[in-house]
């Protein structure tokens, strides 16, 4: 059966071929002018799909890119702390106290007890070194000043707390409470100074973070970035009851050396003995220094590898994002005149099939 062709069919069908070369010629014009293959979920859900989850990678990878730099610059900043660090304690130890000791006049000693007293305000200014508003050698607890002295007892104390606890002997039978007081608290320092040596403060640099079941952060998927200047200084005393913090044995080394008379001469045997041991026990603390020294240095560059993979993997995502997104520029303008075409034949097309009217005959 032959259809009828009628004008109104005809210009039925006329409008509605013009609105759809109309509406490609706009699409094909926008993908020119925004660039994107797409610019709702609607018009491709499988691209845009794919294109959410590349963002999304994408920014978490450059959220992990400013951790890293922001841990970077801290561990450098603590590098240098620590490096001025080891020089001046290697200055004490192979110079200046070896001086003191083996002075045969000794006429040098009690200003070298004033140099080494300035020697340990040097060293806790440097471990009191700050990074932005914060203190790096504070461990998780940035805003406060981790080494401090005590006025009272002129103690070094680290964050209010004793770095020579555990010199308080365990009372013995008949011993006052005033005894078994100070040795309690003495105890509950030392466990407070072994705590705080393992604080963390955990950073994710995209190395897969992950929780236990516990909900604890799994330690080998991120990076500790709480630095504890125990590590570096040491805490509590030896066996034989000398200290294992390198600024106390600097400072103890003062105070013996001041207690000589003008001419050099010892307080007494139990000084010069103590000061010889404290001497060594400074070529331990240099040894310790040098392997923080050594550790930092190699937390730094794993810092700046971990940064370069990082970057190495923002720009392999954002090259996914662009071939994901966007269009091919030669290929959307070759659309878009020929969409141009189609659409100028339309209105071409659409005068011929119009017929005049009788308003046309009038002149």
């Amino acid at each position: 059966m032959i259809s009828r062709i009628t004008s109104n069919a005809m210009m039925k069908n006329y409008k509605s071929n013009l609105m759809k070369s109309t509406n490609v010629l706009y699409n094909s014009m926008t993908q020119v002018m925004t660039q994107r293959k797409f610019n709702s979920y609607a018009e491709d859900p499988a691209a845009a799909t794919q294109a959410f989850q590349l963002r999304r990678s994408a920014w978490r990878t450059e959220s992990q890119i400013e951790n890293s730099q922001t841990v970077t610059h801290k561990f450098n900043t603590a590098y240098e702390a620590v490096d001025s660090i080891y020089e001046t304690v290697t200055t004490i130890t192979k110079d200046e106290t070896l001086r003191a000791l083996n002075d045969p006049t000794g006429g040098g000693r009690k200003s070298l007890g004033i140099l080494l007293d300035q020697r340990a305000e040097d060293l806790v200014q440097s471990l009191n070194a700050k990074y932005g508003d914060n203190f790096i050698f504070a461990g998780n607890d940035g805003e406060n000043v981790p080494f401090s002295w005590d006025e009272a007892t002129g103690q070094l104390l680290y964050r209010g707390v004793n770095v020579n606890a555990g010199s308080v002997p365990e009372p013995g039978q008949g011993a006052t409470q005033a005894e078994i007081d100070a040795y309690e608290k003495d105890q509950a320092d030392l466990a407070k100074l072994q705590q705080m040596m393992k604080e963390t403060t955990y950073v994710d640099l995209g190395m897969g973070l992950q929780e236990d079941a516990s909900g604890n952060i799994i330690s080998t998927s991120a990076f500790n970035s709480a630095l504890s200047g125990l590590s570096i200084t040491g805490f509590g005393v030896d066996e034989e009851g000398l200290p294992n913090n390198v600024v106390s044995i600097v400072k103890e080394l003062s105070d013996i050396l001041g207690r000589c008379d003008e001419d050099g001469n010892w307080a007494s045997t139990e000084d010069q003995e103590r000061a010889v041991a404290l001497q060594k026990k400074l070529d331990t603390s240099l040894g310790d220094i040098t392997s923080q020294h050594t550790e930092l240095s190699t937390k730094v560059s794993f810092l700046n590898t971990n940064e370069e993979r990082l970057k190495s993997t923002a720009d392999t995502l954002n090259t996914q994002i662009v071939g994901v997104e966007n269009v091919d520029m030669a290929d959307a303008i070759t659309a878009m005149s020929y969409a141009q075409y189609c659409y100028n034949a339309a209105l071409r097309v659409g005068t011929n099939i119009l017929s005049q009217s009788l308003i046309d005959y009038m002149r």
